[in-house]
């Protein structure tokens, strides 16, 4: 991974520079920690497709795939 070419760097020239633009912002917004809708610290991080885990509490929350959901549980 390179600074220039981010997460999306593993595909090399394929695909398109928008399409690997796009994947490398998704990519660093959902492997970023975000606030548990719990105990209110950043330290949401996301298991697998759709299950976000607090670090702290071990709260465990569905939600969408990319981003934790936003409401309080």
């Amino acid at each position: 991974m390179t600074k220039r070419a981010g997460p999306a760097g593993r595909f090399g020239p394929r695909y398109g520079m928008t399409l690997r633009k796009k994947i490398s912002e998704i990519e660093q917004v959902q492997r970023k920690r975000h606030v548990c809708p719990k105990c209110g610290m950043k330290a949401l991080v996301r298991v697998s497709t759709g299950i976000w885990q607090c670090k702290k509490c071990g709260t465990k929350v569905a939600g969408p795939a990319y981003l934790p959901p936003s409401k309080e549980v």
